[in-house]
């Protein structure tokens, strides 16, 4: 009868241990952050896929990275654009909101 025992505890044992594993994969620290003009470093813990959407919700790049990954935004058109980190079951780990907005500077110059 202990043998039974201790076996049923050590099952219930591993069985929390994968169910912990399993719910610290859906909350994998994600970072995504501006690291100079309209560019964007994603960091993720372990594998992740990268989606970014236009303004009408339309999927212009979809990228599979593994722990880091520069994207450089400077060949988007002006707009509203979205990036979604997803985790490797689709779901959504985080998401960020930008626009792109072409400013033009005027200067006068003095001359004599």
């Amino acid at each position: 009868m202990k043998k039974n025992t201790f076996a049923a505890l050590f099952f219930a044992a591993s069985l929390f241990v994968v169910s912990a594993a399993t719910g610290a994969e859906l909350s994998l620290p994600v970072n995504i952050e501006s690291v100079g003009k309209l560019k964007y470093m994603v960091s993720v813990k372990a594998g992740a896929t990268v989606v970014i959407y236009d303004g009408e919700n339309n999927e212009i790049h979809k990228e599979a990275i593994t722990t880091q990954k520069l994207f450089n935004l400077a060949g988007l058109s002006d707009g509203s654009y979205r990036m979604v980190v997803l985790d490797m079951r689709k779901n959504v780990i985080t998401s960020k909101s930008f626009t792109i907005k072409t400013e033009v500077k005027r200067d006068i110059v003095a001359m004599n």
